[in-house]
């Protein structure tokens, strides 16, 4: 058993909502990482304007509590809506490595994200305090493009062509979405069916 401090990854996005990808890659991370945990993290606000689009904060908790019941390993931290303002990726860590000193942060994305990366506030600080776990498309593409200076942990893993953008058109025109969400997350919208204009 490891003495050392508990490896946790954190998973931050909209959860607009939760999907059966953002499961799959956190239970592929769990299974072929050093990772003990995975905290999925909905945002309150976005850095990058696209707050248009989110439903409020606390229907996408609930939703992401919803879809990782009875999932060891995966957790559902409300940190962001400690935040009165705007967060940041870089403000979020600060708090939790307060909170938590004992624990080794990862920070998960995909792979259509790395080349953002530079852009994020306080970039050379926050690649100096956190590893980077890049979750791939299993396009051959993962590796490419990574920012210098930052720790990365590299998974390729082909999960389905699926996006939270994809789903909340396909709910408005009320086309079917079973196959693409937890049945905690289905049974939630089917209680609050007007959430996404369906």
């Amino acid at each position: 058993m490891s003495t050392g401090p508990k490896q946790v990854g954190l998973f931050g996005g909209s959860f607009n909502p939760p999907h059966i990808c953002h499961l799959l890659s956190s239970v592929h991370c769990l299974e072929t990482t050093d990772l003990e945990a995975v905290w999925w993290l909905p945002v309150c606000r976005h850095a990058f304007d696209k707050d248009r689009e989110l439903v409020p904060f606390a229907h996408r908790l609930e939703m992401c509590r919803r879809a990782t019941a009875g999932y060891t390993g995966i957790e559902v931290c409300d940190a962001e809506e400690e935040a009165a303002e705007r967060s940041y990726t870089i403000d979020l860590l600060e708090r939790l490595q307060a909170q938590h000193p004992d624990t080794d942060f990862t920070w998960i994305l995909g792979s259509d994200i790395v080349e953002e990366l530079p852009l994020w506030h306080r970039w050379t600080e926050l690649r100096n305090r956190i590893r980077f776990l890049v979750v791939g498309r299993g396009d051959g593409s993962l590796g490419e493009n990574l920012p210098e200076g930052a720790s990365f942990l590299l998974r390729n893993f082909h999960l389905p062509d699926l996006s939270s953008s994809a789903i909340r058109e396909a709910l408005a025109s009320d086309r079917p979405v079973d196959s693409w969400l937890p049945g905690g997350v289905r049974q939630y919208l089917d209680e609050h069916p007007d959430l996404y204009g369906g």
